[in-house]
Parts: C-alpha cells; structure tokens; sequence
C-alpha cells in the first residue's frame, strides 16, 4: 500500500484547487437507508455492450485525505467525538470493500498506469451535524446563521444541497421563501442534523492526471448512512453495494437505497505504483471538501 499512498501528494498538488461542488439532490429517509448521489462531468458516458452491459475501464485508486467537517469561524465548535469504527478504519479495508462493488460495473483495478483510465480518489468519514452541537451557541441559536452554515456544509459535503433547500437566503431567518423551504424539505434538514458516516469517490481521467498534471473529472458519487446504531467498518460493504449502480452515473438527485443484505467478498488491493512528483512541486494542500 505504501505506494499508492505516494500517489496522495502528487495528486493533491495537481488537484488542490479542484474542489467540485455536490450535485443537486432530494432528501434521505429512514436509519437503514443509504443515501446515494451520482454525477457525471465532461462528456463521461459508459459505453454499453452488445450484450447490455458495460464495457469494462480500468483505475487505479488514491486516498483523497482529511476533510474538514465543519466551516471554519464557528462561535462554539463541537469536541471532537472518537469513533473507532470510522477513525481506526485503513485506507487499505475501504479500498478493499469498495473494490467489489465496482467490479460489479465493470470498472476493474489495473497495477499498470499506462493502462488505467480512471484514478479513482476516496474520502470518508463521519460528519458532524448541528444535533451535536448540545449546549453549544449554535444549538442554542435555534436557526441562527452558524446552525443553518452548518447544515449547508453538511449538505454539500453528503449531497444533501438538493431542491432550492439551501438556496441564496437560506441562512436569513426574515426570508419568508427559506422559512417554506426548510418546512417542506424538514426530511433533508433532520437527515443532515445527525451526524452521518459518508465515502466521496471521485473520479479523474487518469491519464490526464499522470501524464498532463491536469485535473479532469469524469464522475463523483456521494453516499452515507446516519451514524445511529450502525458500525462505519460493519456496514460499508452494504452502503457500497447499494450505492454502486450509479458508479459513473447520474442519479439526477438523491436516491434512497436499503442497505442488502448478505455477503460481500472483497479482494486485494491492487496498486499503480508512484506518480513522480511535479517538478519544482510540494506534496500541496487537500481541499476543505471535495
């Protein structure tokens, strides 16, 4: 694994300034749903088989780093909440579990880079929701500017920003329209106020990447689960299942997926090797959120 986590530095001083926001989506259920949102970028579109199914690409994987979970410049930021599920969970296990949904696309890992056609960079993690916030400014602000800051950074980071929820106003407790919305779209609201366990796959034209230092997406999925009584490690090869059919899709808004049952097997992690850093380049910064 040790050189696919080289790849981290080098993409993200090609891709620091890459952030791409959320695509438009509608509103989560219940505690086993997973939340899935898909968009396609650039012209992408999977070329299909005679036989109806998808003509296999092949990636390679990156880690795409920390995130931040909240927007800076809060008056009361929550303490840290230490959940071993997500925090102690390896780059390698979630590549390992995500590996077989995508297979079931036909997307297919390579070990050569002059072969790969997608670099695929995951994130994941836990967010912090305005629930959490108990006894902090925001929470006693009720629907003050920092709670619903939240909640739209939480929306744009799960995909939650769907249906003019979050439009311009959103954040005024005077405007009359954003007061309407939050009532008819309070599904979305309780969704994101919870904190929620999440995985971001973004994915670049890989040969772009390695060969041009250009950033070019082709495809993101967002998808997550509420943390209540769920396991991140426990029930990531669910999430993932029910969130691959819209791998290199665009789900046109937030689709809500029960989590299947069963077993899913998942295989070794296969590594492209080190992308050479970019002359003259550092390691750069990750983005606040993809």
């Amino acid at each position: 694994m040790s050189s696919s986590l080289a790849v981290r530095g080098t993409l993200w001083a090609l891709l620091g300034c890459a952030a791409i926001p959320a695509a438009p989506l509608r509103a989560s259920g219940s505690d086993d749903v997973t939340a899935v949102s898909s968009k396609v970028f650039n012209g992408y579109k999977r070329t299909v088989l005679a036989d109806g199914s998808f003509q296999p690409e092949s990636y390679g994987f990156a880690i795409g780093g920390p995130l931040s979970r909240i927007p800076p410049g809060l008056l009361s930021p929550p303490l840290p909440t230490r959940d071993a599920s997500v925090d102690d969970i390896s780059f390698a296990n979630v590549l390992r579990t995500i590996e077989g949904p995508l297979a079931d696309q036909e997307y297919v890992p390579t070990a050569e880079p002059k072969n790969a056609g997608l670099l695929i960079v995951v994130f994941w993690g836990r967010s912090i929701g305005t629930n959490a916030f108990a006894g902090s400014e925001i929470s006693r602000s009720g629907f003050g500017s920092d709670r619903d800051r939240v909640d739209a950074w939480n929306a744009g980071l799960l995909g939650f920003d769907a249906e003019r929820v979050f439009d311009q106003g959103f954040d005024d407790p005077s405007n009359m329209m954003s007061n309407i919305r939050r009532q008819v779209h309070s599904s979305t609201l309780d969704a994101i106020e919870d904190d929620r366990y999440f995985v971001v796959l973004q994915a670049f034209d890989f040969q772009t990447a390695w060969r041009k230092r250009k950033a070019v997406l082709l495809w993101e999925t967002r998808f997550s689960l509420t943390q209540r009584r769920h396991d991140f490690g426990q029930d990531l090869p669910g999430m993932a299942q029910a969130a691959s059919q819209f791998f290199g899709q665009d789900s046109r808004g937030l689709v809500n997926r029960t989590i299947p049952e069963g077993r899913v097997d998942i295989g070794d992690v296969k590594s492209l090797g080190e992308i050479p850093e970019r002359p003259g380049g550092g390691a750069g910064q990750s983005p606040a959120r993809p």
